[in-house]
């Protein structure tokens, strides 16, 4: 096998001389360290004849561990030293597996630390146990109480063998002196309890008496309490505190019936509040109150209702004023959302709106498409009157701007002294057709009406001419 062909093949010892994988450095070592009288006396592994063949680990690592399974196999102990281990272990066919006496002693003292490490991890193991079986046994006396001296608990435990498991006394001691801390608290805690039971208990006795009323004193009504056994359980102080403890609850009972009479007062002029607010929207769905309507104008048509009547005596809460300013606020965003959700589409050419359009020409466009479904009629008739405003608007601008640049194009023809009554359009257009005044007009419809209308004044002025020179 592949375990022959490597580490340690070319440095076997002669087996005729030494032991199997020892050699004759290591030999003189184990003399040196025979057992003599008065030393530890261990025994050696069964010697091995020569005659057995050596082994050849593949590699240094298997060979190492091979040489550690040697020393465990062995027993060897945390505390041996190397000569104790080697009058042990050099008889056997794997102290050869490593081929130095200086890897041998590397690979023991890993051993021994390894070994350590388990050791200390097994007695810690041990430890704990112990301690937690001698907490057991404490918790198993029902006759240990937080008050019992370590004097006491030796004769009381002292044959246990959990006792004696923890082996130090101090040990002993302070794991008995630690349990009785976490005795005392919850001895304490169950005193607690039942002082705590006994309070609740005097406290219901205290709410059955119909005689004690929040300004009820302690010294009046003392002798008609003593009587009860719930009375007689608890401590003076204890009697008094939970007494004036009541007292304060049943003051707190009377603040409490204020603040429903006054939460009262709140909800009635809450609900006045939504019977206006309620008016408002009656109002909204009529037509009556739109995103145009004024302060002024409609109060002077509610003043008189009962709604109005009713909010406007509240002593605390928004006024008239300003539930007509949050329902305005409402209606004109709803009036800006639809607006510009028509304006959009009249900008769009979707709702070819035009100045001559009435109302219901603009409700037929608009009613036709679902997306305008939630727009109200009054909405529908306020953004007519704006769009309507706008494009007559708009038409009137459009109109002045285009009598304006009219008006600069005839300058210009007038100013080019070429043009005469005799002119036609196609001879003189080469004459105008790179000035400003004309690309200005944006086609040459409105250029030409004007050119002819210049013509035409040209020749009404040299009739006129003609006929004033006839007259002379």
């Amino acid at each position: 096998t592949n375990s022959r062909s490597t580490y340690g093949s070319s440095s076997v010892p002669s087996t005729t001389d030494t032991k199997v994988g020892a050699s004759a450095e290591d030999l003189e070592e184990a003399k040196k360290t025979m057992p003599t009288a008065g030393k530890i006396n261990v025994t050696p592994l069964e010697d091995k004849t020569s005659e057995e063949e050596p082994v050849v680990y593949a590699t240094k690592l298997e060979a190492k561990n091979a040489f550690k399974s040697l020393l465990e196999s062995a027993n060897v102990q945390s505390d041996w030293s190397w000569d104790q281990a080697m009058r042990v272990i050099i008889s056997d066919k794997r102290y050869g597996a490593l081929k130095t006496l200086g890897e041998r002693k590397q690979a023991f003292n890993e051993y021994l630390n390894q070994r350590k490490k388990i050791e200390v991890e097994e007695r810690r193991v041990k430890q704990r146990k112990a301690r937690d079986d001698f907490f057991t046994m404490l918790e198993e006396c029902k006759d240990l109480t937080s008050s019992l001296r370590w004097s006491k608990a030796i004769t009381m435990f002292g044959h246990d063998e959990r006792f004696n498991a923890v082996e130090r006394p101090k040990e002993r001691e302070d794991l008995f002196e630690n349990y009785l801390v976490e005795l005392q608290k919850k001895e304490k805690a169950k005193a607690a309890e039942e002082h705590k039971r006994r309070i609740a208990e005097y406290r219901e006795f205290l709410e059955s008496c119909d005689f004690i009323k929040a300004n009820t004193q302690w010294r009046k009504v003392q002798d008609r309490l003593e009587d009860d056994e719930r009375y007689a359980r608890l401590e003076k102080i204890d009697r008094l505190d939970v007494f004036q403890d009541y007292i304060r609850h049943l003051e707190k009972e009377e603040e409490e019936q204020k603040r429903i009479r006054k939460e009262q007062l709140r909800r009635q002029e809450r609900k006045n509040r939504d019977e206006f607010r309620k008016m408002m929207e009656e109002h909204v769905a009529d037509g009556t109150l739109n995103a145009k309507t004024y302060w002024r104008d409609y109060c002077s048509q509610i003043k008189d209702s009962r709604a109005y009547l009713a909010v406007a005596s509240n002593l605390s809460g928004s006024m008239p004023k300003e539930l007509f300013d949050d329902v305005m606020e409402e209606l004109d965003k709803q009036y800006q959302d639809d607006r510009a959700l028509i304006k959009d589409e009249v900008k769009s050419g979707k709702i070819p709106m035009l100045a001559s359009w009435t109302l219901e020409d603009f409700q037929a466009a608009v009613t036709e498409d679902e997306k305008y479904k939630g727009v109200s009629n009054i909405n529908i008739k306020l953004i007519y009157e704006d769009q309507i405003e706008r494009l007559k608007e708009k038409d009137l601008k459009e109109a002045k701007k285009r009598q304006r640049l009219g008006d600069n194009f005839l300058d210009l023809l007038y100013s080019i002294k070429e043009i005469t009554a005799a002119s036609t359009w196609d001879d003189s257009k080469s004459l105008f057709d790179d000035t400003q005044e004309y690309r200005d007009l944006g086609g040459e419809t409105y250029a030409k009406e004007l050119f002819e209308e210049y013509i035409a004044r040209l020749k009404e002025r040299l009739k006129e001419k003609e006929r004033m020179r006839e007259e002379e």
